[in-house]
């Protein structure tokens, strides 16, 4: 499969139009605006850059960084347990069984498309660990096997995740073209100096698929302790 093909696929998982889900859930933004917190582009901005951005950067970017290195290491217990953290900390509740389903019907419709792909492998793994697969989760293991470069498999999930929350708030809110495009642009400028900030802090070298500390994979993770050998998925 030559570059260009593994692009086209890569795009075809992120088109929010497929109406996969990864996209089209708002991260708490619909209840901010509903409660009248956010009521024009300057409280939308000040969202994005204040809540959004921190929280995929170092929760669902992060997390895709480390599937890579834990599916190149053939660590299912590590993919598993990234995958638990992700779901433990995406609350409240009700984001957390849109993440799950959205990773499930990423896996259907990526399963349509790829054929080749063993899927059965990554359904082993979240059995086999009693996890859930997350839309994040997911999306990084299926990147992998399209061998789509780390890096873009992140900044194509946090861009799309960043323009599918404009793309619903400008349904509500008083934005006109222009001002959503000037706060595309301005955005997308600030989401990729985040996940470059964050991204650099985090051990970088080689990496020991049973020895990695979690802190460093996930730099601004609150550890839930005893609490997370209880969690079940």
């Amino acid at each position: 499969m030559n570059r260009g093909n593994k692009l086209l696929d890569y795009v075809k998982l992120l088109d929010s139009s497929i109406q996969v889900g990864g996209f089209t859930h708002s991260f708490g933004m619909d209840v901010h605006i509903s409660e009248g917190s956010i009521r024009n582009a300057a409280d939308l901005e000040s969202f994005m850059r204040c809540q959004l951005h921190p929280s995929i950067v170092r929760l669902e970017g992060m997390a895709i960084k480390g599937i890579y290195s834990a599916t190149d290491h053939n660590d299912t217990w590590r993919t598993a347990l990234i995958d638990k953290l992700v779901h433990v900390q995406r609350t409240p509740a009700d984001l957390r069984d849109q993440a799950t389903a959205m990773g499930k019907r990423l896996i259907k419709l990526a399963r349509a498309l790829h054929p080749w792909i063993e899927f059965s492998q990554l359904e082993h793994t979240l059995a086999k660990y009693e996890s859930v697969g997350c839309l994040s989760t997911v999306h990084a293991w299926i990147n992998h096997h399209l061998e789509i470069p780390v890096e873009e498999a992140v900044m194509g999930y946090l861009h799309s995740a960043m323009s599918a929350c404009i793309s619903e708030a400008s349904k509500v809110l008083p934005l006109d073209n222009d001002t959503t495009q000037e706060l595309l642009v301005r955005l997308a400028a600030d989401l990729e100096h985040e996940w470059n900030t964050v991204s650099a802090s985090a051990a970088d070298g080689p990496a020991q698929p049973t020895s990695m500390s979690m802190k460093s994979l996930f730099p601004s993770f609150h550890m839930l302790g005893a609490g997370l050998h209880a969690y079940r998925a």
